[in-house]
């Protein structure tokens, strides 16, 4: 992630909304790529200082979950970002205090949309899937129904299935997702990591499969046409091989080939935001912009041990606790080839 800066110079997160210094108006503009100084021209209309027109998304005016712009002569009343939901936690839940569907809706957004920054920085295609149904990709958040006083038999399973991604809005309440993360032995659970791993499926599916071979994915990753059910029940059952380390970014990536796929995916897009944001903070030399996959996973292992010192040493877990072996090593250069190839293709397109 760059960094952001108030026209005061005050330095600005991806997420504000106003500047904590001179308290005016600031909101990110996904053509620029940049977070915006506004003036209040009325209700609806904001000025940039350099004359630009803008109002704010919908869900920033009606329900203060995003800090996204829009042009002032858009069509839409959302934003690029929530143009992408299908379905939201219900928000006519108001009888706890503080409103937890809001808070999880919160999070929920401000995850998916750093990983559109992402995605859109690498040169990914992304489209909504009401503007493409075919092709394009939309969200459901969804939270367990509730019955009376009991949790509804049907369970909201975190996933993805033709375009659609789900993701169970329980995973943004903290005390949940860690609990999972235990039951589950998981070395590390982040809603950022759901929404990278869950939109690998989507870009195999909808962007890789046709221009890739098959042959090499299997080669690779191994036979995707395995039964997943079956893969899944005995990942379960048995947990993951003995020495699975050896090949496989993490336990659960053993289970399948296509969730060997999708989390070799979201640790691809791991690295680039934290060497991204190490070489804004002028921790480390190079922009992984400027590095080949070689170079740049050669930086990243020195960069997270650098990090899991630093959280040793203020008592917290290992910020990075994965270890990249040569074998994961050459699935992220897979990833790496398509995505570069698909990036110069969407230049072509661009330009």
């Amino acid at each position: 992630m760059k960094r952001f800066y108030c026209d005061c110079k005050n330095e600005l997160f991806f997420e504000n909304r106003y500047c904590e210094s001179c308290q005016k108006v600031v909101g990110f503009d996904i053509e620029s790529f940049d977070m915006v100084t506004l003036n209040s021209i009325d209700h609806e209309f904001l000025e940039a200082s350099d004359g630009r027109m803008f109002r704010r998304c919908d869900n920033w005016i009606s329900h203060d979950v995003c800090n996204w712009l829009i042009p002032h002569d858009s069509e839409h009343s959302l934003c690029e970002g929530c143009q992408l939901n299908r379905t939201v936690p219900n928000q006519m839940v108001v009888d706890i205090l503080p409103p937890i569907n809001y808070l999880r809706w919160l999070r929920l957004e401000e995850a998916k949309k750093r990983l559109i920054f992402t995605l859109r920085s690498l040169g990914l295609p992304l489209v909504s899937g009401w503007v493409d149904p075919k092709q394009g990709l939309l969200f459901d958040f969804l939270e367990p129904l509730k019955c009376g006083e009991c949790e509804s038999a049907v369970n909201i399973t975190t996933g993805y299935a033709g375009g659609l991604v789900t993701i169970n809005s329980v995973e943004a309440d903290d005390v949940a997702r860690v609990s999972a993360k235990a039951a589950l032995n998981e070395r590390q659970r982040t809603i950022l990591g759901h929404f990278r791993h869950e939109t690998g499926h989507y870009f195999w599916d909808k962007v890789f499969r046709e221009s890739s071979s098959n042959t090499k994915f299997e080669k690779i990753f191994g036979d995707p046409s395995v039964s997943y059910q079956e893969s899944l029940s005995s990942y379960y059952h048995n947990g993951p091989p003995e020495g699975w380390n050896e090949n496989f970014i993490s336990a659960y990536a053993s289970a399948h080939p296509s969730e060997d796929w999708a989390e070799t995916w979201n640790h691809y897009l791991l690295i680039h935001d934290g060497l991204e944001t190490a070489f804004e903070l002028e921790l480390t030399p190079c922009s992984p912009r400027d590095l080949d996959i070689k170079d740049t996973l050669i930086a990243w292992r020195k960069f997270a041990i650098e990090i899991n010192h630093v959280n040793r040493s203020i008592g917290l877990h290992d910020a990075y606790p994965y270890v990249i072996s040569k074998n994961v090593e050459k699935k992220m250069t897979y990833v790496d080839s398509l995505v570069v190839k698909i990036s110069r293709v969407q230049h072509q397109i661009r330009k």
